[in-house]
């Protein structure tokens, strides 16, 4: 399919005037995100089913005509895959609004299997096998290769193909409307995010530390983060995962300390050991009432696997009560979210977090009475 280049926010206007009077809208992305917190933007593919157009971030200087597009209610954009994508648009303040389709999850609704692959789905409709060779190249090197933009053109010249064999069967289904509806969850889902003084429970293993280690810990997550968002750098480009819980455990008081703990950077130590020796006697200073609370459960962390085995076999149940398939209704991350929720923290923690996804919108409809919630949570259920 021929396709055009946008390269000036005057053509980006008259594409943008074009496609809002189309019912739907294919929307695509491609960004580069290697050492920065934040993707950066190299390409947006855009497909009305008339025109289909390449436009170039770079380029571009007003970005009000496809944040008016994307605003239109009237406009059904659909992506596929879609969390960093959204991400990735953001960073132009061009946030779809509803109603907004992903096309992989409405492969799950229709039953096609879990996690599909874009290239798949188009086999399975369209049967043509999708070139992937350009997946990793580099989108703002300029200027792109002819194999980078067809590659780019093809990621949504045939995602409405798609995605009107999906409606089409969820439709018959009874289930388009819960389609539309996870897609509100979607743009929604970016508003109520674990707040940043609760992020250390993110962390693998941190349910093994102590109220003064959490506390530690939790200063380090905070200036990670803080760090990262001022200098645009990737989190494990400052410290690690791992690297923060052996700080906080091992609770370095002096840079030489810090040195000799194995396999930290000596590279990173010479660049915030100061930093982060002052957080830590910042949390050794916390009075202990004052720490996060420790692993709110210890008996039901060690029957860890018993306790997930009960929110899996509670999602099975509601998936054969509503006919909704189970890979729809929950992820392995929702999962351990309502876990963390209702056994990682303590009741006047609980009540500072947002809720966790099962228990919001149609989710919490169909799981509410089959999830395993515990007597100090129930109340705020």
């Amino acid at each position: 399919m021929m396709y055009q280049l946008i390269t000036s926010s005057s053509a980006l206007a008259a594409f943008c005037a074009q496609a809002a009077t189309a019912e739907v809208l294919a929307v695509d992305t491609e960004f580069v995100r290697q050492t920065t917190l934040s993707p950066k933007l190299g390409l947006i593919q855009l497909f009305d089913g008339k025109q289909l157009v390449l436009v170039d971030p770079l380029a571009i200087d007003d970005w009000s005509s496809l944040q008016q597009l994307f605003a239109d209610p009237a406009v059904c954009k659909v992506v596929h895959s879609c969390n960093e994508d959204l991400e990735a648009l953001a960073t132009k303040d061009l946030l779809p609004v509803l109603p907004l389709i992903d096309t992989q999850l409405a492969a799950e609704l229709a039953g096609w299997g879990g996690s599909q692959g874009y290239a798949k789905l188009v086999q399975r409709v369209c049967a043509i096998e999708l070139d992937k060779s350009e997946s990793r190249t580099d989108w703002i090197a300029r200027p792109l290769s002819a194999l980078q933009l067809d590659y780019a053109a093809k990621d949504v010249e045939h995602l409405l193909d798609v995605y009107q064999a999906l409606k089409t069967e969820l439709v018959a289904k009874g289930q388009y409307e819960l389609l539309l509806a996870e897609g509100e969850h979607l743009i929604a889902r970016r508003s109520f995010g674990l707040p940043l003084s609760f992020r250390h429970l993110e962390l693998k293993n941190s349910n093994l530390l102590t109220p003064r280690e959490l506390a530690i810990l939790r200063e380090l997550v905070i200036w990670r983060q803080e760090y990262a968002q001022q200098h645009d750098m990737a989190l494990g480009f400052i410290f690690k995962d791992h690297h923060l819980l052996d700080i906080a455990k091992r609770r370095p008081g002096s840079l030489e300390s810090m040195f000799n703990i194995p396999e930290l950077p000596g590279r990173e130590v010479r660049r915030h050991g100061k930093a982060v020796l002052a957080l830590i006697e910042k949390a050794k200073a916390l009075p202990l009432e004052e720490c996060p609370a420790p692993f709110y459960h210890t008996d039901v962390f060690q029957g860890f696997k018993e306790e997930m085995q009960k929110i899996t076999d509670a999602i099975k149940a509601a998936a054969r009560e509503s006919g909704i398939p189970a890979e729809f209704i929950a992820v392995r991350r929702q999962s351990t979210e309502f876990f963390n929720w209702c056994w990682r923290v303590s009741d006047k923690d609980r009540g500072l977090l947002p809720l966790p996804e099962f228990l919001r919108g149609w989710r919490r409809e169909i799981l509410r009475k089959h999830l395993p919630v515990p007597a100090h949570a129930a109340e705020l259920i």
